[in-house]
């Protein structure tokens, strides 16, 4: 059971991680009220030397003109309870502590269901120790569907309905994300994490049904961006199923060959999750068939 669990979370703690450094402004400004901009703030490197049997999720030092009143952020993401929580988030004060010589200021932040009852304090002989717990499902989900992050509106997904049927919540993310002016395998993604995130709140079917339904793709014949990246891999001569795309692949998980081509790999996968045919793909996008089942054999 204890290795099930660890499966279950690295999967949100890769997505989180992965999109950190951008929801991290939204969480820090708008849901812990401390302002930072590039001038006050350094995102502080999570590896270190020494051994932990787990990095921290995220550690920025806040800056003041006056160096005293310095201190680090220090952010970590529970999707389920930990009995040892507290005993954990002191070990790392101390540690980090010991590091940096300076203030650390802590908060773990709840994606689970409902209310955490994890113990956020220590109080014992000589040591008076606290951290600062908050719970996801506290936060309205307005909060984040106005962002113009497209990263950060899924997190609505994870915060409080006010009484709306959570298919409408899915809508609503799904409509905000697909009007967004930005690149279509960016929206893809985001859809992909929507769905990872959806689990914790035992929605994942409706919002995969909601996601494969939604037009993400909307003229890719006269997308310039995906015209041009096209063109670029036949330009270089990348062939998708080669070794050299394949490992690259592996690697990054969605980057082929060239970073424009990243784009390409996306449009082939929305495709086939609207369940258009390979034929129907290759021909939209101006490829071979080959190149689309060997796209698509990796993700199998």
């Amino acid at each position: 059971m204890a290795k099930k669990r660890r499966i279950y979370d690295n999967e949100y703690d890769k997505l989180l991680k992965e999109n950190i450094e951008l929801i991290s402004k939204t969480l820090i400004n708008l849901l812990l009220g401390i302002k930072i901009n590039s001038k006050n703030s350094e995102i502080l490197p999570t590896k270190k030397q020494k051994t932990l049997e787990r990095e921290p999720d995220f550690l920025m030092k806040i800056k003041h003109k006056n160096k005293k009143l310095d201190y680090i952020l220090h952010i970590e993401f529970q999707v389920a309870d930990n009995s040892k929580m507290h005993n954990r988030m002191n070990f790392y004060q101390a540690f980090l502590r010991s590091e940096y010589n300076i203030d650390i200021l802590q908060y773990v932040f709840y994606l689970g269901k409902g209310k955490s009852t994890m113990k956020n304090f220590i109080k014992q002989t000589n040591i008076d120790f606290k951290y600062n717990l908050l719970n996801f499902e506290d936060y309205d989900y307005e909060l984040f569907v106005n962002s113009k992050q497209p990263e950060e509106i899924i997190l609505a997904i994870l915060a409080n309905y006010k009484g709306k049927n959570p298919d409408d919540i899915v809508d609503i993310i799904l409509e905000k994300i697909v009007a967004m002016n930005i690149a279509v395998d960016r929206k893809e993604k985001c859809a992909v994490h929507l769905e990872v995130l959806s689990k914790l709140r035992n929605i994942q079917e409706i919002t995969k049904q909601k996601s494969n339904n939604m037009a993400f793709i909307y003229d890719l014949e006269t997308d310039i961006r995906y015209i041009e990246g096209i063109e670029i891999g036949e330009k270089k001569g990348i062939e998708i199923g080669e070794k050299k795309g394949i490992e690259i692949g592996e690697k990054k998980g969605i980057e082929i060959g060239e970073n424009r081509t990243e784009e390409f790999f996306y449009a082939v996968i929305s495709l086939y999750k609207q369940k258009i045919s390979i034929e129907e793909i290759a021909k939209k996008l101006n490829t071979t068939i080959d190149k689309v089942n060997k796209i698509i054999a990796m993700i199998s």
